[in-house]
């Protein structure tokens, strides 16, 4: 029997990782030092994201998937952790945190939610295989 709360607190856990990484960062000057360290807590947080998203949906019953279909699981994920990138994009837009290394500000937005996007897709793979335990139709 699989534990129901594993991809809950794995989340949590990588939130916590998160969150520690931010604090280095921010003390440290990593997100001016470093030009992937962004890429990488974003990634972190769409994967974060994801996965309690994941949890949130699919593991409380909210949401069935009888059929046991991959495809609209990655969507729904995906489409949670992005709304979630897109609000934040706009949070740090509002609190004038938008210096980036990038020239262009759009640019370092779309490498942000990329990032948030590959996290979430990720997390959905996690989950689903973790459910499902790999037996999932097309």
């Amino acid at each position: 029997m699989q534990n129901r709360s594993y991809l809950l607190y794995l989340s949590f856990a990588l939130m916590a990782l998160l969150g520690l990484l931010h604090i280095m960062a921010t003390f440290f000057y990593f997100y001016w030092t470093y030009w992937w360290f962004d890429w990488i807590t974003h990634f972190l947080a769409g994967l974060a994201g994801g996965l309690a998203a994941y949890w949130a949906l699919f593991n409380s019953s909210i949401l069935r998937n009888p059929y046991r279909r991959v495809f609209p699981v990655i969507l729904i994920v995906f489409l949670c952790v992005m709304a979630a990138g897109a609000a934040w994009e706009i949070f740090e837009y509002a609190i004038d945190v938008t210096d980036s290394y990038e020239a262009v500000y759009a640019l370092d937005v779309f490498h942000d939610l990329l990032a948030d996007a590959l996290g979430a897709i990720v997390a959905a793979f996690i989950g689903i295989k973790h459910t499902l335990g790999g037996s999932t139709a097309k």
